[in-house]
């Protein structure tokens, strides 16, 4: 949907087993440890570390370092900043290349600043035109004092440059684990390492010492899996250190103003056009898909049909037969609208139906399985308390209208024929538990030996159902295709529907074991 490109981590860290519970909470490794604060890469680190990244996407990657490491160490030279002098000096300026660390320089000091850079021929170079006139798009944009440095230059670009050229960067260093990402945060790394005011531990102490002189273009790809995730754990340490207050932190003002002025600067981009259908939605193959499906669902009511026909109903207790038989026909016949209908052709609109299926076979195979006549009356027993209780609300509403509509009494005067069709309501209890049985879904899955049945199928369908995040990610909204609007979403306006086969094939799958469980049922 969008054009980032997330690096394929070749090790899981996030494996079930390894989540620790807390109450109702499932916790992964590193959200069990203590004060440990998450701070998201693109939207809250990236828009200060834009300098660094802009010159490893310009010049490359060890071309880019060298020139940002340049800067910075002349920049020091000026100011009288000693090399491994912060261990001493607890406000010694350390500046990494963050765009709000140049704000820390004092305001006397910066003239000779630009003029040591443009001296050595580095201000030009490392901030380029481009750079800078995107920049100045922004209010309060941090190191605006270094743009200074193009006063009295005229420089033409084309107006769509800035943006091209920050959209392109923002793809490249999207995910905190791409390759510039990682460069950006291992010159941040070099700044801490240079005034003495990061420690590191005896045995990445000696992995460093011997790999970083030669990152990141004369390592092995071995020593690289070595390195890069240990800069990316060591930056992620220093930002997410419990002592930093990030909401006060310039850099997080920042990041807030670029993603938020982003709205007003640039337009969005529509994604549908990305959509991917995974079955022609042509009139021919709806048609052949529609009349094989069909063709399937006839032949498994035909069973289901015959199965109840043949079963003796007991006229004087019909509960079972008629709980059991309304429970899977119910099913069917939802089957036979999923089919004749191809916008429910879709986990969207689908799952709906997916999950009433699955749902009605876990019940049915408990039920089966408990052999407790009681069960049937306390299912019929509730639904009719349901039913009252709606109609007494209906009744309650009326008497609150001054003038209440014909429609509403004829309403009521059918829902009570309704209610009072088996049994008085005088005699009928209103239950306000969950359900008939007082036990979940989940539980009678287990039961029953269709966990994992629920875990896959029932869950995300309840996720579809009641509009979940992740329901409403997948296929209610898209990504804005405009890097600098960082893919939020949007509502999908993509007019055809993602279908596939396989959920309506599930569905009738699914079908076929309900109406095999209702055959081996009526047997009993």
């Amino acid at each position: 949907m969008s054009s980032r490109k997330k690096p394929r981590n070749k090790r899981r860290n996030s494996r079930l087993k390894d989540h620790k519970q807390t109450g109702k909470i499932l916790k992964p490794p590193m959200r069990t440890i203590g004060n440990m604060q998450m701070v998201p890469w693109l939207r809250d680190s990236f828009p200060d570390m834009l300098w660094l990244c802009a010159l490893i996407k310009l010049y490359g990657d060890k071309p880019g370092m060298l020139l940002a490491g340049k800067v910075l160490d002349r920049i020091d030279s000026v100011l009288g900043l000693e090399e491994g002098d912060g261990s001493e000096d607890s406000k010694r300026l350390i500046l990494t290349g963050e765009m709000t660390t140049f704000d820390k320089i004092a305001v006397e000091d910066r003239s000779a600043v630009l003029a040591a850079l443009q001296e050595d021929g580095l201000f030009e170079q490392t901030f380029p035109w481009v750079l800078v006139r995107a920049l100045q798009k922004y209010h309060s944009p941090p190191a605006a004092w270094l743009f200074e440095g193009w006063r009295g230059n005229d420089k033409i670009i084309p107006d769509n440059q800035p943006e091209q050229f920050l959209r392109e960067l923002i793809s490249d260093a999207s995910h905190g684990q791409s390759a510039m990402a990682t460069k950006a945060k291992a010159m941040v790394i070099r700044a801490w390492l240079k005034t003495g005011k990061l420690m590191l531990a005896k045995e990445i102490g000696e992995v460093w010492d011997n790999i970083l002189p030669r990152y990141p273009d004369e390592i092995t790809e071995e020593e690289r899996q070595r390195i890069e995730p240990s800069i990316r754990a060591t930056f992620m340490t220093l930002t997410s250190n419990p002592d930093r207050e990030l909401e006060k932190s310039p850099g997080l003002t920042w990041a807030k103003t670029f993603w938020r002025q982003n709205w007003k600067l640039y337009e969005c981009g529509d994604s549908s056009a990305d959509a991917e259908h995974s079955l022609d939605a042509t009139s021919e193959h709806v048609k052949a898909a529609h009349a094989a499906w069909q063709h399937v669902l006839d032949e498994v009511t035909e069973r289901f049909l015959a199965a109840s026909r043949a079963a003796d109903p007991d006229l004087y207790a019909p509960d079972r037969h008629e709980i059991l038989t309304g429970l899977v026909y119910r099913q069917i016949r939802a089957l036979g609208v999923m089919i004749g209908f191809p916008a429910l052709w879709t986990m969207e609109h689908g799952s709906s139906t997916i999950r009433g299926v699955l749902e009605a076979r876990i019940l049915v195979k408990w039920l089966l399985l408990q052999d407790d006549p009681e069960l049937y009356s306390r299912f019929k027993d509730y639904g009719r308390g349901k039913l009252k209780l709606l109609k007494l609300h209906l009744e309650e509403y009326r008497e609150s209208l001054s003038s209440p509509a014909a429609e509403l009494d004829e309403q009521i005067e059918y829902m009570d024929a309704l209610v009072n069709r088996d049994i008085m309501e005088e005699f009928q209890d209103i239950s306000i538990e969950g359900n008939f049985a007082g036990l979940d879904t989940r539980r009678m899955a287990d039961q029953v030996g269709l966990l994992t049945d629920y875990r896959l199928v029932f869950q995300p369908a309840s996720s579809n159902m009641h509009g979940e995040w992740a329901s409403l990610d997948q296929y209610t909204l898209s990504t804005c295709r405009n890097p600098l609007h960082r893919w939020h979403r949007i509502p999908n306006s993509d007019p055809m529907l993602t279908l596939g086969p396989h959920v309506v094939e599930i569905a009738l799958g699914m079908l076929d074991d309900l109406v095999a469980d209702y055959e081996e049922g009526l047997k009993s």
